[in-house]
């Protein structure tokens, strides 16, 4: 949070925000819910009282939302995201992989089969935008000489935020019927 808030005052805000959104498990709600929650959070004194300080009143649910809880959602993707693939590629795939290339910032990562060859391209992404982790994965490859040859195999997994949420098994043997059609495999993980 910058906006010419103080980084004492943006800290505990951003602290309060965390703990209300872990208190209502914010990540496993419906939109709906949230907007609610959201509304919420402008109406309380300690944060969107002390945000009017520095934002207009107008954009202040805009900031929550885009400002501290898309960082929320993003930290908690991450201290549930795995913290190897290979197990993961050896347990959807049965082969053992090799790490070749990372892209942080677009948390993609290419590893290459010891067994046959082919290049495993990982993405990361939650459920439900599946597809937006898809597209990342799809433009990677495409972006990269080894999609120019011919004779390639290259192979897709998605690993996928639950964000708290059960996958319904119809729901996951949809997601697997589809990415099939594009060599890809879902691997979901932080469900409720």
């Amino acid at each position: 949070m910058s906006r010419g808030i103080p980084e004492k005052i943006s800290k505990e805000i951003k602290a309060k925000v965390f703990l209300e959104a872990d208190r209502i498990n914010y990540l496993a709600r419906n939109t709906s819910d949230n907007n609610a929650f959201i509304n919420n959070l402008v109406a309380m004194p300690e944060v969107g009282g002390r945000l009017s300080q520095f934002i207009n009143k107008m954009e202040l649910r805009t900031y929550i939302k885009d400002a501290i809880l898309h960082r929320y959602s993003e930290q908690k993707a991450k201290e549930n995201r795995p913290n190897k693939i290979e197990p993961i590629i050896n347990e959807l795939m049965g082969i053992t992989a090799e790490l070749l290339e990372t892209d942080l910032k677009n948390q993609i990562n290419i590893f290459k089969s010891l067994n046959d060859g082919r290049f495993i391209v990982v993405t990361d992404g939650t459920i439900l935008k599946w597809e937006t982790a898809l597209r990342k994965a799809l433009l990677y490859i495409t972006s990269k000489p080894l999609s120019d040859q011919k004779e390639m195999k290259i192979s897709i997994i998605l690993t996928l935020f639950a964000r708290r949420q059960k996958v319904s098994p119809s729901d996951m043997r949809h997601l697997e019927k589809a990415l099939s059609l594009c060599n890809a495999v879902p691997y979901v993980y932080g469900e409720g």
